[in-house]
């Protein structure tokens, strides 16, 4: 058996003809459950990939916030890096306390206005997965809620009459905006994510509650949306998967960040923090969906006393991104958003306090929509690759251990079978993913 790279920097993902192994480390699912019952047939899915016009799809995303870049005229130049940089779609928030400042007034106008925001994307040629909310977290002030929501009485995130009723203005306004702009009518949106991180309890809060959530889910639908509905689990734990009652999405998501949101761990990441088990969990927890990291680590915040952005940004540079996200592409995770491929600014009392003005946060693109960091050459060389390998957008993992393949247990392997084709791809690693070693190897 041969390894051939195909890229000298992605060298440890590669493909080959037929492989048979004697062992699986997962089970394969038995069969690609179809959709349940579709609104539209332009965004279709089955347990291993998106489709868009019957033709399937690796959603390579990062996300990026048009309030933290109030300027409607930069954002095609944005976009246009983010598209060069790999990535084929975009994720972004809507902040609902820019939107709603006083209650009863939605206003969607001149920075704020989204139609801009999607003309840039049609012309850019990325697609849009909209998080609309109504709770956004984002590192934003109160989570996206405005701060008349203080008078609210009901425990919020719940089904308290009064909260619920304080959302439906905005969900009704932002999601008819939103719907407009779907594929099915001509536009950038593929996916619409409600809520965010419907699984962070740290208080009070009594949840999570499915009818809650399905309220949102309805909120949505009844504003127009058609398209697939996400969601975004902070704990991969299951919350809000296709299957389980009340309150469950089309396809579900959630978040990673392995080495934390903090300007820390610059040149030595955590031992033990990167999970090998995502493929696992991902069949445990939604089967006959793709597999979604709504969100997954592409910055690193800064808050007050941490070191300059450019400082912060060497834990997340392009080491990592060559690291850590071979180990998503090993558990065949089909729509990686990162968060976030270009920050922006907390202009005004935007962020919540721990955040300073900058929310450049160590993306791939700088605060000044500058290109001075090697992780854009990094993140283009994934992109390209995904793009002319279409084998692994119908691929699930078969064997992955540290001594088949290779002649030293220093690297793990990971054997991507294909489903449609007998194509193999073979993601190679260090065993324990901190290693900055290099370790030669035979095959």
């Amino acid at each position: 058996m041969k390894l051939l790279p195909l890229f000298a920097t992605l060298a440890s993902l590669t493909s080959l003809g037929s492989s048979k192994p004697t062992a699986v480390t997962s089970p394969f699912i038995n069969a690609r459950a179809p959709n349940g019952t579709l609104l539209q047939d332009v965004v279709t899915w089955d347990a291993d990939s998106i489709f868009v016009h019957g033709e399937r799809l690796f959603l390579f995303s990062g996300d990026f916030a048009p309030f933290r870049l109030p300027v409607p005229s930069l954002w095609l130049d944005t976009m246009q890096k983010i598209k060069a940089a790999g990535f084929n779609a975009i994720s972004f928030y809507p902040d609902w306390a820019l939107l709603e400042g006083k209650r009863g007034e939605v206003s969607m106008d001149g920075v704020f206005d989204l139609e801009p925001f999607f003309d840039a994307a049609k012309e850019a040629g990325v697609y849009l997965i909209a998080r609309q909310g109504p709770y956004i977290h984002s590192e934003t002030a109160g989570g996206g809620f405005p701060g008349w929501m203080q008078r609210v009485k009901g425990t919020f995130r719940t089904t308290a009459p009064d909260y619920l009723s304080a959302t439906d203005l905005y969900m009704k306004k932002v999601g008819a905006i939103i719907s407009e702009a779907q594929i099915t009518n001509g536009g950038p949106v593929i996916l619409v994510q409600v809520e965010n991180e419907y699984s962070q309890f740290n208080g009070k809060e009594t949840g999570p509650n499915g009818d809650y959530f399905q309220y949102v889910i309805d909120q949505a639908r009844d504003a127009g949306i058609v398209v697939p509905i996400v969601n975004n689990d902070a704990h991969n734990n299951g919350i809000g998967a296709p299957g389980n009652g009340t309150g469950a999405v089309d396809i579900y998501g959630y978040d990673s960040y392995p080495i934390g949101v903090g300007c820390w761990n610059l040149y030595d990441w955590p031992a033990g923090n990167l999970k090998e088990n995502y493929w696992s969990l991902h069949l445990e927890k939604s089967p006959y969906t793709p597999h979604y990291i709504a969100e997954f680590q592409g910055g690193s915040g800064s808050g007050w006393g941490d070191e300059d952005a450019d400082t912060c940004y060497e834990s997340v540079n392009e080491v990592f991104s060559r690291v850590v996200y071979k180990n998503n592409y090993a558990a065949a995770v089909k729509t990686q958003n990162l968060y976030p491929v270009f920050g922006g600014t907390n202009w005004g009392n935007l962020g919540y306090p721990v955040f300073v003005t900058s929310y450049d946060v160590g993306g791939t693109i700088r605060e000044d929509r500058t290109l001075r960091r090697e992780k854009f050459a990094e993140m283009r060389l994934q992109g390209e690759f995904f793009k002319v390998t279409p084998a692994y957008y119908s691929s699930r993992p078969t064997y992955s251990d540290s001594h088949t393949f290779t002649n030293t247990s220093a690297l793990r392997v990971t054997r991507l079978g294909d489903q449609d084709s007998d194509t193999s791809l073979f993601v190679i690693r260090h065993t324990a993913y901190e290693s900055r070693e290099v370790t030669p190897y035979r095959t």
